[in-house]
């Protein structure tokens, strides 16, 4: 069976737009979310949260 997930880019958007997108990507079905746990982001312009939290 397929099972579908979203991957959330903490280094790209801050953790509220993030957060926003998780639950709406939950309420259109998807079953899983992957987050990376980057400490620093990978460009200057990036940004990156401790996802472990």
């Amino acid at each position: 069976m397929v099972q579908l997930g979203w991957k959330a880019g903490p280094e790209q958007f801050p953790p509220t737009e993030l957060l926003e997108y998780a639950i709406t990507a939950e309420k259109a079905g998807f079953e899983s979310l992957d987050v990376s746990d980057h400490f620093n982001p990978w460009s200057e312009e990036g940004q990156a949260c401790f996802s472990w939290t």
